[in-house]
């Protein structure tokens, strides 16, 4: 009797810790929610997670190439992430438009770039920003609630890794990393990881007049075709200029057909034809390339990654995410 009782309170305990993941739980009726399942027109709710300052100029201007319109609006969550150290009990802040005239030095550069990106687009832009105090291992799971409470189809995280300038690697930092690793195994929508190789200043603003050529690798897959649909809301934008590079393994073109194929060639019907399904005004070019083995790929890969202001690509081929 007693060897029962001392079972149930040791091995009952380890198996229910073992079996039962509340996250997935608590975020598995929203995976439709992301953008395979949004409409071209449809309003694109996304929230915007941002450590340092470094992050953010790379961030307005990725929304800035989202296209919002009045019909298609932004609305857009910036939560600036901050560890909480010692044994302080975390803090959740809803900031607002009125507190920028006393604002911190740490909120103002984190934080007001995203109310011009705002007040540049008042028409079709929205930003609600806020901040979260709170441990690093906690870190992962306020942004997901959040996104599920505030039903965001797109999650943008800044990468681990910072370059300068001239392009040398500056800073790698694996705490990030390991954030961005529970969040993408976590999340209840689509998540893009923003790289930011050095180009782009904090000085730099969006202007109306610029163009901009946007690469998008295609290789195919679930990822890919998220990857697609966000390049396609791009391309709306009469300053963008998209190229799809389709690249093709050397034995997928021996007419072997999987369903994912099916998928994928369904995804790029419309930019193959370019007919104006995107919309009036889009300047689109479709590219195929055939390639034999894994270093002819590296090799294509490094002759366009700097020929774009921004290049797009899907998370993992051949993998389900």
């Amino acid at each position: 009797m007693i060897f029962c009782i001392l079972a149930n309170a040791t091995i009952v305990p380890l198996l229910v810790r073992f079996l039962y993941d509340p996250n997935s739980r608590k975020y598995g009726s929203y995976e439709t929610r992301n953008l395979m399942h949004l409409k071209p027109d449809a309003e694109l709710r996304v929230l915007a997670c941002v450590h340092t300052p470094d992050n953010v100029p790379a961030m307005v201007y990725l929304l800035d190439l989202s296209c919002p319109t009045k019909e298609s609006p932004n609305v857009v969550y910036v939560l600036h992430l901050i560890e909480l150290r010692g044994r302080n009990s975390p803090v959740f802040i809803a900031h607002h438009n009125q507190e920028t005239s006393t604002a911190t030095s740490s909120f103002f550069e984190n934080i007001i770039p995203f109310y011009e990106y705002e007040g540049n687009n008042w028409d079709s832009v929205t930003v609600n920003a806020f901040t979260t105090i709170t441990p690093l291992k906690l870190m992962h799971d306020d942004i997901c609630t959040m996104a599920l409470d505030k039903q965001t189809s797109f999650i943008i995280l800044p990468f681990h890794r910072k370059w300068s300038i001239d392009g040398s690697l500056e800073e790698e930092n694996n705490v990030v990393k390991n954030l961005n690793c529970n969040i993408l195994d976590q999340a209840p929508c689509s998540i893009g990881i923003m790289i930011d190789r050095g180009r782009i200043q904090k000085s730099m603003k969006p202007s109306s007049s610029s163009s901009f050529s946007i690469g998008m690798l295609f290789l195919g897959g679930n990822d890919d075709r998220e990857a697609l649909m966000l390049a396609k809301r791009m391309a709306r934008d009469p300053r963008v200029k998209l190229t799809v590079i389709h690249l093709i393994a050397y034995q997928d073109c021996k007419n072997v057909v999987y369903w994912d194929t099916v998928l994928d060639i369904e995804m790029l019907k419309d930019v193959k034809q370019n007919n104006g399904v995107l919309g009036n005004g889009c300047d689109i070019k479709y590219v195929e390339e055939v390639s034999n083995c894994g270093a002819q790929t590296i090799k294509l890969i490094r002759s366009i990654a700097n020929g774009y202001d921004l290049m797009i690509v899907g998370r993992r081929y051949g993998v389900e995410s």
